[in-house]
């Protein structure tokens, strides 16, 4: 049996942590059969950073060529235009779809949120060659919606959204709001959550980490640079980052004991040089802030595992990125949520939890002081009454667990 894991997000610890997770349970699952990760146009470095090392999995990373028309160009314009048939003249479409032939099942990869808020058109083509293959496509622990009908491409997406939505043979979703979205669109699904849950490794974080955070306490922020998002795109990216300096520099007058880590959810090949996020975003808030000597931010090149025994160990959490707020139900960790996401609060939905809406403060009006201090006041009361709770934790990882049990009784009756 070959299972064919196709459109797996990279350069983000988080979609690693939930790559890895998975992947590690379907091979202990399924140890005799063939499960290949394709990937295309990646630079090798952002394939390794994903790689689980098992006998029974294989990468395989399609180059190309020619930069001008780089398929991921191709296959967008082509699907935004409904011309799907025009993606077999890409020689790397034509190298991919063996591998779309040789499969018994395709499984999209948990993580992200194409199907909907971004309307990422490679990704309806990546799943358009398994349909036209007539394969089985397993749709695995993902986000999906909204789906806007302002303008007539937003309409095509939707269109052909739901169109896969009803043809997968196998649909489970990771948080509460994409689940209402499906029962509201009368799609049948598994309800699960992120795959992250399903496995952990712990490891030790690196000296150059541990040598700055001492022995000293610490809570962990993880801010967002937000302006590559939709919602945020009338906000400067210096507008942002002000915003993270100034509760950086609250966070350290509030908490005079302690020091603050920050760690990186993306790597440098993931974002464009005028939005910079995750090491370079960080440091520069370090830089900015009233004490430098106490903000440690940890290098980027170190991942998941690393990242999850730090916010084991933290005092609490604050997170505008989704997976820091995953690691910390992971890892018992008191948290705040900054909402940016629906997928966010779609997770807190689930399991019963507060969080705070980040859209309430940057919802189109100018980012003044007042506002700014109003919002961050509210932050801090509530790291003030926060605590850490393992049923948190222990309901996620059932969740998880059901969710996989759900896929894998899918595969034994299909197989049969």
């Amino acid at each position: 049996m070959t299972f064919l894991i196709i459109d797996q997000p990279i350069n983000n610890r988080g979609d690693e942590s939930a790559h890895r997770a998975f992947v590690n349970r379907l091979s202990l699952a399924y140890p005799e059969a063939k499960i290949q990760v394709l990937f295309f146009e990646k630079l090798p470095i952002e394939v390794d950073e994903m790689r689980v090392v098992r006998p029974n999995v294989e990468y395989i990373n399609i180059p190309t060529k020619h930069r001008l028309f780089a398929p991921h160009r191709m296959i967008k314009l082509w699907m935004m235009l409904g011309l799907p048939f025009m993606l077999y003249t890409s020689p790397t479409v034509r190298k991919m779809l063996p591998y779309y032939q040789d499969a018994d099942y395709v499984i999209c990869a948990p993580g992200g949120i194409d199907l909907g808020g971004f309307q990422n058109w490679i990704h309806l083509g990546l799943l358009h060659l398994a349909r036209k293959k007539k394969k089985k496509i397993l749709y695995f622990a993902r986000s999906i919606g909204p789906f806007p009908v302002r303008t007539w491409l937003n309409r095509r997406f939707k269109k052909q959204s739901l169109e896969l939505l009803h043809y997968f043979s196998f649909l489970s979703l990771r948080d509460a709001k994409s689940q209402l979205l499906a029962k509201e669109l009368k799609v049948p699904y598994v309800p699960t959550i992120d795959s992250a849950f399903l496995h952990y490794t712990p490891e030790m974080a690196p000296e150059s980490f541990t040598n700055q955070i001492g022995t000293d306490d610490y809570l962990v922020l993880v801010p967002n640079s937000l302006a590559w998002h939709h919602d945020f795109k009338q906000y400067t990216f210096d507008e942002i980052r002000g915003f993270w300096v100034r509760l950086a520099n609250r966070l350290l007058k509030e908490y005079p004991n302690l020091k603050i880590a920050m760690l990186p959810q993306t790597v440098h090949y993931g974002y464009v040089v005028a939005l910079p996020d995750g090491y370079k975003l960080f440091s520069r808030i370090r830089e900015e802030s009233d004490c430098p000597e106490r903000v440690v931010v940890l290098e980027e090149q170190y991942g998941s595992n690393i990242q999850q025994n730090i916010i084991s160990k933290a005092k609490f959490l604050i997170g505008a990125r989704y997976h820091s707020v995953i690691f910390s139900i992971n890892q018992d960790c008191p948290f705040i949520s900054l909402c940016y996401e629906h997928k966010m609060k779609g997770v807190t939905d689930m399991l019963g939890l507060e969080d705070i809406n980040i859209l309430e403060l940057f919802d189109g009006s100018p980012l003044d002081e007042t506002r700014m201090e109003q919002f961050i006041n509210r932050v801090m009361e509530m790291t003030h009454r926060i605590t850490a709770d393992e049923k948190n934790g222990e309901r996620a990882r059932e969740i998880a667990n059901n969710g996989f049990a759900a896929f894998t009784a899918f595969l034994e009756k299909d197989m049969k």
